[in-house]
């Protein structure tokens, strides 16, 4: 559980506190929808038996809070502060955060922080966290088009 809060959360908001500094609208916009993306999907995953996160607590909630509080919700920032403040390339962005994503988990799974059911596997891995981008994509766009994002 310790490594799960430091490598899942504490690390990744030293990160977030200094993109906090550079672009504090993505807190208070996107980091909300990514951490609730990051919620639903676990949760659902969780209590359909698709995969664990290890150590499994007694309160089912703190198994993967630490992780969607804090890794996923700082690569939806990130992607959003590259996207919306960076101008950096669309298709490279979703490619380069859903790669990167599904490479730390294939690393959990490896190191057997998750495990998957025999329904679940790494692609189905890559479709949820490129469809949690796109969201996120769409979401930027419409954070710029409203004069939120410059």
């Amino acid at each position: 559980m310790w490594f799960n809060i430091i490598a899942g959360f504490i690390i990744p908001w030293i990160f977030g506190l200094y993109m906090y500094r550079k672009a504090p609208e993505i807190f208070f916009t996107t980091a909300p929808i990514t951490a609730l993306i990051a919620v639903t999907c676990n949760q659902a995953g969780i209590h359909l038996g698709l995969w664990e996160v290890h150590p499994m607590p007694k309160v089912s909630l703190l198994d993967s809070i630490f992780l969607d509080l804090g890794i996923f919700t700082i690569a939806g920032a990130s992607f959003t502060y590259f996207l919306a403040y960076k101008k950096k390339n669309q298709f490279l962005l979703l490619t380069v955060f859903t790669l990167g994503m599904t490479s730390l988990e294939y690393l959990s799974i490896v190191m057997e922080i998750v495990s998957y059911s025999d329904k679940w596997n790494i692609f189905y891995t890559f479709l949820m966290y490129a469809a949690g981008f796109i969201t996120l994509y769409f979401a930027s766009k419409k954070l710029v088009k409203l004069g939120v994002y410059p």
